[in-house]
């Protein structure tokens, strides 16, 4: 290693460094602490993990993200030989969790589970959150997550069209639900009425916005008609509810769920714009944290998604597989932050 030849050529009899008028001995004392840092940091690197991991999911419990938290971390433990401890950190639509990874030192022992690329826009919505796309490192991308419009069964609509129409005839008597104030459920709810507003000379939905921390909270607010619309990720949770408590009306992909193959796409009612919002869930850790930690993090990652058990568990909650590599994820994540930085700035939501 080039400082061990250093210290070698230092400790040379009369190799001072007359050049700078230095002694020897001191410069011979600086490289061995320069070395003794990198031999602790090599050492820790190669000795990683040496103790359980958390995971940070940004909502409640009992959501479609907190569930493949779980699922995976469990078959993780047997890549990384540390156990995956999946904290739940909800509020101010993902910034609460997205904040205390940011913040969180680089060294591995803390991870940060999404669902889209919500917190490389968050400081454009959240006041204080000083986080860009750059302060996260990129893992790996492990699964699909699709989003659906749904009702509860007592509005009297059955798509999207009708959606529109029936809230134009009856203004201020609907609100709508999201997961997460300015998370993608939210602008892609934005996103859809800018598109109404474009196709109808200005039309404004009048549609007030109720924020929930996560799948759980907001699609119980609609089973209980505290809400009449949501935005929401698509899960086994709506698929039992579907037909009783609410109505899906409209997936964001371009073809059908198998699970409810009788909800047309949203291409299908003509807004094919909305199909393209299928969210990946991926991995981050704080901007800074070492490479070979990361590569690590990957490779076990990709072993856990190759793991037909584990597919399938996540199949079974309506996540699809797929797995992206950490360059492959970087790119999607700076394509998507794009697009949602426009539909933020279209609707003004960005803070002054």
């Amino acid at each position: 290693m080039p400082s061990l030849k250093l210290i070698a050529l230092l400790r040379q009899p009369g190799a001072d460094n007359r050049a700078i008028g230095k002694p020897s001995g001191i410069l011979f004392f600086l490289a061995c602490l320069v070395v003794a840092g990198l031999q602790a940091s090599w050492a820790a690197e190669d000795d990683y993990p040496a103790k359980p991991i958390q995971l940070i999911v940004p909502f409640a419990a009992g959501g479609s993200l907190d569930i493949t938290a779980r699922i995976v971390g469990q078959k993780l433990k047997d890549h990384l030989g540390q156990q995956i401890v999946v904290v739940n950190k909800p509020g101010a639509g993902s910034a609460v969790g997205a904040r205390a990874l940011a913040g969180a030192a680089p060294d591995g022992y803390t991870i940060y589970l999404a669902s889209g690329s919500t917190f490389g826009f968050l400081h454009l919505l959240v006041p204080g959150f000083g986080y860009e796309i750059k302060d996260f490192a990129a893992i790996a991308a492990i699964a699909t997550n699709t989003s659906v419009f749904a009702v509860n069964s007592n509005v009297p609509v059955k798509s999207l069209p009708e959606l529109v129409a029936y809230v134009q005839k009856n203004p201020g008597k609907l609100n709508f639900c999201t997961t997460g104030l300015g998370g993608l459920n939210h602008l892609q709810f934005e996103m859809f009425k800018t598109l109404v507003k474009d196709r109808n000379n200005g039309l404004q939905l009048d549609l007030p916005h109720v924020p929930y921390n996560g799948v759980a909270p907001a699609l119980t607010a609609l089973k209980g008609g505290q809400v009449q619309v949501c935005t929401l990720p698509f899960s086994s949770l709506l698929t039992s509810s579907d037909g009783k408590d609410i109505r899906v009306i409209a997936v964001m992909q371009p073809q059908r769920i198998a699970a409810i193959a009788h909800v047309p796409t949203c291409a299908e009612q003509g807004f094919p714009e909305m199909d393209d919002n299928v969210a990946l869930v991926n991995f981050t850790a704080p901007a800074g944290t070492p490479a070979p930690i990361l590569a690590k993090w990957e490779t076990a990652l990709q072993k856990t998604m190759q793991d037909d058990e584990v597919r399938q568990k996540l199949k079974n909650i309506d996540v699809e597989p797929r797995f992206l590599n950490a360059k492959e994820m970087k790119e999607w994540l700076e394509g998507d932050v794009r697009k949602y930085a426009a539909i933020i700035r279209n609707a003004n939501l960005a803070v002054k």
